[in-house]
């Protein structure tokens, strides 16, 4: 009997007789089949696709945006979106040689398709959405939001505050009176040694004039900050900002997306420049809302999206907001002082009262602080002279009790009482939006840009997302299912442009 140590291998000097089709080498149920049938129901003009439209020109023709699509969203699945290695990709790999027919796409034209097609490329991302909605895999009726700092092609030593560039400024500064001070001396000193330091003083003369250029380069960044209005500013990626979490600081956008409950699909999705996430519950839930057609949607945030007027506008929308309540009043509690919450508003005297049961009475009309109008509560200053509380309760030079109410306070009122009867709804938040966040980053390594300009990043985010749906899509129904359903449509799409 013969024994084998290892498993048989190939004889690559053997001649074989392999498929002759490029066809026969990806089955049926391979991704890159779903991906050409989706990518085929697009109509890419509508979408505005650049050379999307047949157009005879001299010159060489462009390759087909249909293709570069496929190409990118392959690659997208698979965490690949270098341009270089996506080129690779068509001259080795059979599958994307399947996907784009053998198209062999210079890395340039690859980097450009993305570049130049960001309103499109969410446009795209939108038209799947509408896709997964006719599959009915939105549930519709629960909806959780969450933001994540996504890092931007530019460093954050390329990124001015006011203040950073008060301080270089101050530096150097110093560093030119410190310079200018020991050419003086030089100047000075007649001596043999000075007299042989030629090159000394040439190299300070030069270091000099280098850092009276940085002071002027500094100087211009500082005015055009002035002019521009902003807090910040960056010399590489013009719309990066410098973003602040937990301690840590990245130079980089705010990515924020909306998760459906039912199979956790992202069905909204933006990218923006603020440090936190106060601004965006409405506007996020809004989109949801647009694309589910929901008449009652439950909107779900962590304590950063914890915004009264956010919290209105979302009322007003009929969109039922769960935002989890900031504990602001924690320290004060920790020192033994009264907080706010501990003076209840009593809606038909229209006054507060205190843990000892007496009035804060309204004085005066509306008055304006920031964007928001409030009515002032007072205490009676005589009372609180008396009260054992005292202590707890005011300030040494403090006479009396004072809350501003904001004037539509009883819509934060409901939302916290919302939240008391509601415990478990920051857990579901947290099983929902989270995990598309730890998916995107850590799986398919996509926690950073490789676009400039907020424009095209929110192009490229959109087709982050629309991998992550399309991933999602294909582990619930599979490849088979989609690849026929997107078959189905194109048809049914041809057969409406023919009667149209």
């Amino acid at each position: 009997m013969t024994t084998r140590r290892y498993q048989p291998s190939l004889n690559r000097q053997q001649e074989m007789l392999l498929p002759s089709r490029v066809e026969d080498y990806v089955s049926q149920n391979n991704t890159v089949r779903a991906i050409d049938a989706y990518v085929n129901t697009l109509d890419l003009k509508e979408l505005k696709f650049q050379h999307a439209e047949v157009v005879i020109t001299s010159g060489q023709p462009p390759f087909n945006p249909a293709a570069l699509l496929k190409l990118y969203l392959y690659g997208y699945l698979q965490g690949i979106r270098s341009s270089r290695k996506l080129e690779s990709e068509t001259q080795r790999n059979l599958e994307v040689m399947w996907l784009v027919e053998g198209l062999l796409p210079t890395y340039k034209t690859i980097a450009d398709f993305r570049k130049t097609n960001s309103t499109a490329l969410k446009a795209a991302n939108r038209d799947f959405l509408l896709l997964c909605k006719e599959l009915s895999l939105f549930g519709g009726e629960t909806v959780a939001v969450d933001g994540s700092f996504f890092k931007a092609d530019a460093s954050k030593q390329g990124i001015y505050t006011e203040d950073k560039l008060k301080k270089q400024l101050a530096a150097l500064e110093k560093k030119i009176t410190q310079y200018q001070d020991e050419l003086d001396k030089q100047d000075a000193t007649d001596d043999k040694l000075a007299q042989g330091s030629l090159n000394e003083d040439k190299n300070l003369a030069e270091k000099l004039t280098l850092i009276k250029q940085k002071k002027a380069e500094k100087e211009a960044l500082q005015q055009q900050l002035k002019d521009s209005g902003n807090k910040q500013i960056s010399t590489v990626d013009e719309d990066a900002r410098l973003l602040t979490k937990y301690g840590k600081t990245v130079a980089g956008h705010n990515a924020q997306i909306a998760v459906d409950a039912k199979h956790k699909l992202i069905i909204a999705e933006a990218v923006v420049q603020d440090g936190n996430d106060m601004q965006q519950l409405a506007p996020m839930l809004e989109k949801a809302q647009e694309i589910l057609q929901s008449d009652s949607l439950d909107g779900l945030g962590d304590s950063g999206y914890f915004n009264g007027s956010q919290i209105k506008i979302c009322e007003d929308q009929n969109i039922t907001a769960y935002v989890a309540v900031p504990g602001k009043s924690k320290r004060m509690v920790e020192k033994g002082r009264l907080t706010r919450e501990q003076f209840e508003y009593d809606v038909e005297k229209d006054c507060y009262v205190c843990p000892q049961n007496e009035k804060l009475s309204r004085r005066g009309q509306h008055f304006q602080k920031g964007d928001k109008n409030y009515i002032r509560y007072k205490s009676d200053a005589n009372i609180c002279a008396e009260c054992p509380l005292r202590k707890k309760c005011l300030s040494e030079k403090a006479k009396s009790k004072q809350i501003d109410r904001w004037e539509h306070e009883a819509v934060v009122d409901r939302h916290k009482q919302r939240m008391a009867e509601n415990p478990g709804k920051m857990r579901q938040r947290a099983a929902l939006a989270e995990h598309p966040f730890g998916t995107l980053k850590h799986r398919a390594g996509m926690n950073h840009f490789l676009m400039r300009g907020l424009e095209k990043c929110s192009g490229e985010f959109s087709l982050m997302v629309l991998a992550y749906n399309f991933t999602r899509v294909i582990n619930l129904l599979g490849v088979d299912y989609l690849r026929d359903y997107c078959a189905q449509r194109q048809q049914n799409e041809l057969k409406s442009s023919q009667y149209a």
